[in-house]
């Protein structure tokens, strides 16, 4: 099935098994104000079950499938195939667009490949990168657009996160047409 939006949107960003709740480091005092960004320190992955009280004692049903306390490490695999509709970067109204993708401390990225002069690049490219949950599980994909002098523009980013996308019960994988025509 070909789906026409994100695949977050169809599934619930993957929060099927689990819900991503942000932490936020206390405020010192009741009269500090200011914005909440400013005291974010980081997210917690879990759920959160209630049951009648008669059901307490029971084993508990949400501790099926859920993953291991330890590090797992996994390929990723990134099918970069086209973009559409970019914003212009240049004077000409048109970009050099490529694509940089990274996990934690690995990046990969297409700019010896860049693209002159185009909007809707076919870029054509598969960029694999070895990560581990669940310290490595933002990916994010920029769109930049290549300049000969200075330093080069971001038209776009986009970040997904992985490790919802691995342990979803949807299977949140990507498959690529056996063909494939510009």
């Amino acid at each position: 099935q070909i789906y026409k939006s994100e695949l977050e949107n169809e599934f619930g960003n993957f929060e099927d098994w689990l819900c991503i709740f942000p932490l936020h480091r206390g405020k010192a005092n009741e009269d500090e104000d200011g914005n909440e960004d400013e005291h974010f320190v980081g997210k917690y992955k879990g759920s959160f079950y209630v049951y009648p009280s008669k059901e307490a004692g029971t084993e508990p049903k949400v501790s099926r499938g859920v993953p291991r306390n330890r590090p797992i490490k996994v390929l990723v695999r990134v099918y970069i195939v086209k973009a559409t509709n970019l914003s212009p970067a240049d004077p000409n109204g048109k970009a050099d667009p490529y694509v940089v993708v990274t996990v934690g401390q690995e990046q990969k990225d297409t700019k010896e490949r860049y693209i002159p002069k185009q909007l809707n690049p076919v870029f054509g490219e598969v960029v694999e990168l070895t990560v581990s949950f669940p310290m490595e599980s933002e990916l994010t994909v920029a769109i930049f657009d290549h300049d000969l002098v200075g330093s080069d523009d971001l038209i776009g980013e986009t970040k997904i996160d992985l490790e919802n996308r691995f342990y979803s019960k949807h299977r949140a994988n990507c498959g690529v047409a056996a063909q494939y025509d510009v």
